[in-house]
């Protein structure tokens, strides 16, 4: 499966029919959902808050979403995509709580009003609905993603940093005190280092291939 949806409209219909002829799989206790403008609305205005460049979308191509999430969780049940996306939302929950990671205001007030949806069981789509109740959610962290992949990226380094620390120490990893900028730090000095054995190495070698070469005998 792709990494991420894509919204094809004109798979779309103008409500949220998920009927078996729709969808072309029976799930139980999907026919209909009925949205409110106001949700669509209220979903695009926290899509493009998390992402400027998400456009808005309509209850068309949420629709066709849904029934394309439908087909692919068939046989298994539930669906890959919201899975990962779930996951990645709870990274960006510890994350956030992590006071050694400091992060932005903005990323904080980013990631605040994204759980704050996630965990409201009354979205777009109601989380109880078979299958595709937490799409929304998913679909909200999809588009965050693209903002906050780099600082998610880096705290999942900074935690196995940690980790390491803490094993080579023998102590627990809440007892070490390391900060972000402590980390960015020693991150710098490791990376200087490689730098310098790369260059040494590269120079004994140098200096050995020439020695071969021109060996006076």
């Amino acid at each position: 499966m792709p990494n991420r949806l894509d919204f094809v409209p004109e798979r779309s219909v103008a409500r949220l029919d998920l009927s078996a002829a729709q969808s072309g799989i029976f799930t139980p206790g999907i026919e209909t959902i009925d949205i409110q403008d106001v949700q669509v609305q209220r979903f695009n205005a926290l899509a493009q808050s998390l992402n400027a460049e998400m456009p808005s979308l309509s209850a068309d191509q949420l629709a066709g979403v849904a029934r394309r999430v439908l087909r692919t969780a068939a046989m298994g049940g539930d669906s890959p995509f919201i899975r990962s996306r779930l996951r990645r939302a709870a990274e960006m929950r510890a994350m956030r709580a992590d006071t050694a990671w400091r992060l932005s205001e903005d990323f904080q007030r980013r990631i605040g009003n994204l759980l704050d949806y996630v965990d409201d069981p009354l979205g777009l789509i109601p989380d109880k609905t078979p299958v595709i109740g937490l799409l929304d959610d998913a679909l909200l962290v999809d588009i965050a993603m693209d903002v906050l992949r780099d600082e998610l990226d880096g705290y999942a380094e900074f935690r196995r940093y940690l980790e390491a620390e803490a094993i080579a120490r023998h102590v627990p990893v809440v007892d070490l005190g390391i900060s972000r900028d402590e980390w960015q730090i020693a991150r710098e000095d490791e990376l200087r280092l490689e730098k310098q054995l790369r260059q040494v190495r590269g120079s004994v070698y140098a200096s050995s291939a020439a020695e071969r070469i021109f060996r006076v005998c």
